[in-house]
């Protein structure tokens, strides 16, 4: 027991010594003890990862609607680089972020467009109080193409004017709500859409 207490003590003393450092610095023990608060700081730092010369860098963008599509493989030691510092130098400015795993390097770049299978994609919501298309699926209201302004949401019907509120949150209705709101509100391209402007006289309110 009395030796249990010694080493809880002795733990105590270290921490307090450490964290009288870290707070003091160099005022509390004076510039004497710079060095080794220092070297308390590199202990700190996280260890980085060693880059293999013979490492791929997996260039991948990430689109709106949140699919990921691979554009390039390259090598490190074509690209010369040697350590992390190189290969942060040569991506980060491009607005990529990095994620090591063994050999392999992702670096994922985020960009305001659609994927090529969503960027044809078209769905119906409300932008001023006004009937709109938005580009993509449903739930990502990022890019507004049009506003139909010879049509306010209070002129179509009650029911329709509830689904496009809906659409505005998408993600916040239920799984069953989303597959009907998909079927009615949103299409794969601007001829899908089209034929339900053309006969919105259905959804007007009466």
């Amino acid at each position: 027991m009395l030796r249990r207490l010694f080493y809880l003590g002795l733990v105590g003393i270290i921490l307090l010594f450490i964290t009288g450092i870290t707070l003091g610095g160099e005022e509390l023990l004076g510039k004497g003890h710079v060095n080794y608060l220092s070297a308390l700081q590199v202990f700190a730092q996280p260890n980085q990862p060693a880059i293999e010369p013979d490492s791929v860098i997996r260039e991948e963008n990430v689109f709106l609607c949140g699919d990921i599509e691979e554009v390039a493989r390259k090598n490190t030691s074509t690209l010369k680089i040697k350590d992390v510092k190189d290969i942060e130098s040569l991506y980060t400015d491009q607005g990529y972020t990095l994620s090591y795993h063994n050999k392999e390097i992702l670096a994922q770049r985020k960009v305001k467009e659609f994927c090529s299978y969503h960027r044809n994609f078209r769905h119906l919501g409300i932008y001023n109080n006004k009937l709109a298309v938005f580009q993509g699926p449903l739930g990502y209201n990022q890019k507004l193409i049009r506003v139909e302004n010879t049509i306010p949401v209070e002129s179509l019907s009650a029911g329709f004017q509830v689904k496009l509120q809906q659409s505005m949150d998408f993600f916040q209705m239920t799984p069953e709500t989303q597959a009907v709101l998909r079927y009615e509100l949103e299409f794969a391209g601007e001829e899908a859409l089209n034929a339900i402007l053309e006969n919105l006289d259905e959804f007007q309110a009466e």
